[in-house]
């Protein structure tokens, strides 16, 4: 019963997958799903701590989006490596203080709140471009998507201390004891003296935060900045999150299983891009995923 849906459905991908083709199993295919997780794994995990509150957010793809535009005309200012790093996790901070707010304060749907958020970062991310990329930064910028630490990719040593943050935030921290309360009964969290809109409001900023370093990481790897690159990507975060087991209420869920949820989301479209299938159909066999996570949670449940 503790074992997530994301789990079985890896085990099955990685079954399935070897029969089709041998470039599955290859060391540059694993080295290359490992790259592509990162930037997944981070989402998810913030977003991991914003369902946990029962809320959700929307605009964490477009948000990547909008971060790698930003430190894209940073650099091409002139700007400092660790200048772009600050800049990407600012821009991220700035928007989930937005969520926060709108979502504690004057207790407006979260659905709401992220979907306008939504649109107003791919609206500047289009602006500041006027849809086209920004291409072209330093080899020491593209080290962080493409560098290697004792043969592991960086950015999924990136995605490692990520995880190790969010699960000492959680299981350590008191902040992590609140996200936890407001999923599960905000209002005797109010009672007993807490700030929960305080709280509540950071969680989100947390949230933004991380979708700055996903931001970073994806702009690296690209080598380029551009207006629509994670378009869509908040839908797989959710999925990935859903099928790690978290749920949207009662603040049941854990980010070991979002981590699962993440490598099994990008496993899938691995193994599929590798098979040629078209991006629509992996996005339908995305959405698919979905509704049998829910079918199963729903059964192991009763």
């Amino acid at each position: 019963r503790q074992i997530p849906s994301a789990a079985w459905a890896l085990l099955l991908l990685l079954a399935i997958y070897p029969m089709f083709t041998d470039l599955f199993w290859s060391v540059e295919n694993f080295i290359n799903l490992g790259q592509q997780t990162t930037v997944l794994a981070i989402l998810s995990l913030g977003m991991t701590l914003v369902i946990l509150s029962e809320g959700i957010d929307l605009s964490s793809g477009a948000l990547v989006s909008l971060c790698g535009v930003v430190v894209g005309v940073y650099l091409h200012w002139g700007g400092s490596l660790v200048g772009a790093v600050l800049v990407s996790i600012g821009v991220g901070v700035c928007v989930g203080v937005i969520n926060g707010f709108f979502v504690s304060v004057p207790r407006l749907p979260p659905f709401v709140v992220t979907l306008g958020t939504m649109g107003m970062c791919q609206g500047l991310a289009l602006v500041i471009t006027r849809g086209a990329s920004i291409p072209g930064f330093s080899e020491s910028f593209k080290y962080i998507a493409a560098g290697f630490i004792f043969g592991i990719p960086f950015p999924v040593l990136i995605a490692a201390l990520m995880f190790l943050l969010t699960y000492v935030m959680l299981y350590h921290t008191r902040f992590g004891t609140y996200i936890f309360s407001i999923g599960g009964n905000e209002e005797a969290l109010r009672l007993a003296g807490v700030n929960a809109v305080f709280h509540k409001t950071m969680i989100y900023v947390v949230a933004g935060a991380f979708g700055g370093v996903g931001g970073l990481i994806m702009t690296s790897r690209m080598n380029a900045a551009h207006p629509w690159v994670t378009v869509g990507m908040e839908f797989d975060a959710i999925v990935a999150v859903v099928l790690g087991g978290t749920s949207f209420t009662m603040g049941k869920g854990n980010p070991i299983g979002s981590l699962i949820g993440a490598i099994t989301i990008a496993v899938l479209k691995n193994g599929m891009n590798i098979l040629g299938v078209p991006t629509a159909l992996q996005v339908a066999f995305v959405g698919l995923f979905l509704i049998l996570a829910v079918i199963y949670d729903s059964l192991k449940s009763d």
